[in-house]
């Protein structure tokens, strides 16, 4: 019996062991998948391109930017204290730190993730959208419908909601800082028990 259950995870062994594979990442994916439940490295690696899709999306339409290239506006983002706090912390459960020597490498990441089909439903939601996440239904100014009413009669034009009631790029920094603040407080809790 042993010999079965040998000979069974043998593919799975070679292949992992033979691949520039990191045994990390395999490990915290495999544990991710264990009893459908999500782990924070799942969430994070699933939301950090629709996050990066949706900043950029924000960056192009910010009027200081206007007329500047995209590797020009992904680029000096990526310098910026922004993007260094959400590097962090989407890549903290990898135990990845934002490197300065690195931001050519982050530029050209961000880019191909701007450039990759697989992006282009996101791309095109987030610049009906500018930028942002649709949380609740809003109220089209133009017809008096509701957005609902107003997709199914296919009256939707280039944006989907007001924007001059959303919150600006810059709560992005608050909302990170209370995340922090969150897991500093749940690691002490951990630390006590």
């Amino acid at each position: 019996m042993g010999k079965v259950a040998k000979d069974k995870w043998d593919k799975v062994i070679e292949y992992l062991t033979h691949s520039n594979r990191d045994p990390e990442k395999v490990l915290n994916l495999l544990k991710g998948s264990d009893q459908g439940k999500e782990s924070n490295y799942d969430i994070n690696r699933s939301s950090y391109s629709l996050n990066i899709i949706a900043i950029i999306t924000q960056k192009q339409l910010d009027p200081q930017n206007k007329g500047k290239s995209l590797t020009h506006i992904i680029r000096h983002w990526v310098k910026s204290k922004d993007f260094i706090q959400f590097y962090n912390l989407m890549r903290s459960e990898e135990k990845l730190t934002w490197d300065k020597a690195k931001v050519e490498v982050y530029t050209k990441q961000l880019q191909d993730l701007w450039y990759s089909k697989a992006q282009s439903k996101n791309k095109e939601y987030f610049k009906k959208t500018d930028g942002y996440y649709m949380l609740q239904m809003g109220f089209q100014k133009t017809t008096g419908l509701s957005m609902d009413q107003a997709r199914n009669r296919k009256l939707v034009g280039s944006k989907l909601h007001d924007t001059s009631r959303l919150p600006k790029a810059k709560v992005i920094e608050t909302v990170f800082n209370k995340i922090k603040k969150s897991e500093r407080t749940n690691k002490k809790n951990s630390v006590k028990e």
